[in-house]
């Protein structure tokens, strides 16, 4: 059946506000997440030291997608608890889990049809550089199979993309 990604996740459901929070901060921006791939984050002591941009929080198993430049491809998946928080620059796409798999949610918004789609809006938008809104993102239509099913493709992706990531592991390993 098909359905808009806004039918079954919801999109920036959390975000932090600075003059309630308090502590440090581990920020992620856009730049920081290519094809999956999380390359770190910026500590700051406070809140009142990072950039005002850092706002959105996350849970696990949510994606986060760049609302910027779409054919960058800053997309990534939260396997685990983070303590990070995000940069404006992403939505982040909570998948209501009775509905649709995590990684399968997360399959789709990083396929190359979806980016091409973004980055077709995209170039659309009134901005210096290309980029969409999340209500753009929640509009995407989704064609999906029964729950179980999609439990049993995102599992298997997601076995084949965890040993491409250990394989990429050993060889920065070999190389170094």
């Amino acid at each position: 059946m098909k359905y808009r990604i806004s039918d079954v996740a919801s999109i920036n459901e959390s975000s932090i506000s600075k003059s309630t929070y308090i502590g440090s901060v581990n920020y992620v921006d856009t730049s920081s997440v290519i094809s999956g791939n999380f390359n770190g984050y910026r500590h700051y002591p406070s809140i009142s030291e990072a950039p005002s941009r850092a706002r959105r929080l996350v849970s696990k198993e949510d994606t986060v997608i760049s609302t910027v430049r779409p054919n960058m491809k800053h997309v990534g998946f939260i396997s685990s608890k983070s303590d990070c928080i995000y940069s404006t620059g992403f939505a982040v796409v909570s998948p209501k889990k009775d509905k649709i798999d995590p990684y399968y949610l997360y399959l789709f918004l990083s396929s190359n049809r979806v980016t091409e789609v973004l980055q077709s809006i995209g170039e659309t938008s009134t901005s210096t550089y290309p980029s969409v809104k999340p209500s753009d993102i929640g509009n995407l239509v989704i064609d999906m199979p029964p729950l179980d099913e999609q439990h049993l493709i995102a599992n298997r992706i997601r076995l084949i993309d965890e040993k491409k990531n250990q394989n990429s592991q050993i060889n920065a390993n070999l190389a170094a």
